[in-house]
């Protein structure tokens, strides 16, 4: 009796134990222990049980629920660029702001996704945008689209190639930009997904959320 003990457990498994001896303090100059009345003990012990509770309600707070949105910003910021045919998609528990619609420039293209990372700097930029000059719209739709089949066909052929195919890995690419997704067992496997994909002609920019689960 007299100790007030409170864990807290993240998501992460690592976890913390606290432990207050509330009946007892020792004394810093002579080492002698300090008893308390009865009544002193229940106030020791009652604030104890508050502070508990409380370090419990910090444990439980998920500091991504209330993260900012950068949908906004973004946004914004594309609009004051001139690029108001950009548009804007946040996914806040992948940590990904998405940049779909049209551009007539590689040029235009480059720029939507630097003012998106200057107003979303924590943020993974996927920068899906189609390029569409403007006296060749339709055609250039039909080579990204393609281009986007080349790229799915190459990189299931490498999977294939790597082994990695026996995971559980989906992907899809669009204007470029391969994402990839599913679960493996190890880092490493995440890793050379990313790799190979990357190594994929005609692939911009690779967006890995493979989760690993062993």
């Amino acid at each position: 009796m007299g100790i007030a003990e409170y864990r807290d457990t993240h998501p992460n498994g690592a976890g913390a134990i606290v432990v207050i001896d509330c009946l007892t303090l020792y004394s810093a100059v002579d080492g002698k222990n300090l008893l308390y009345e009865e009544h002193e003990m229940k106030k020791i012990i009652g604030i104890c049980i508050l502070a508990g509770a409380l370090l419990m309600g910090l444990g439980c707070t998920n500091p991504r629920s209330n993260e900012t949105s950068y949908k906004d910003a973004v946004s914004k910021a594309l609009e004051q660029a001139d690029l108001r045919d950009v548009t804007v998609t946040e996914d806040r528990d992948k940590n990904t702001i998405t940049l779909g619609g049209k551009v007539h420039s590689d040029d235009a293209r480059a720029k939507a996704g630097d003012v998106a990372k200057s107003a979303a700097p924590r943020r993974i930029i996927a920068n899906e945008i189609s390029v569409q000059p403007v006296d060749a719209a339709s055609e250039a739709k039909d080579i990204a689209s393609d281009l986007d089949a080349g790229i799915e066909k190459n990189y299931k052929a490498a999977l294939i190639s790597t082994a990695l195919d026996k995971q559980h890995i989906r992907f899809s690419a669009k204007n470029g930009v391969l994402t990839v997704k599913g679960t493996v067992k190890t880092a490493r496997q995440r890793q050379e997904a990313q790799k190979v994909a990357a190594e994929v002609p005609n692939v911009k920019q690779v967006v890995n959320e493979i989760e690993i689960r062993r």
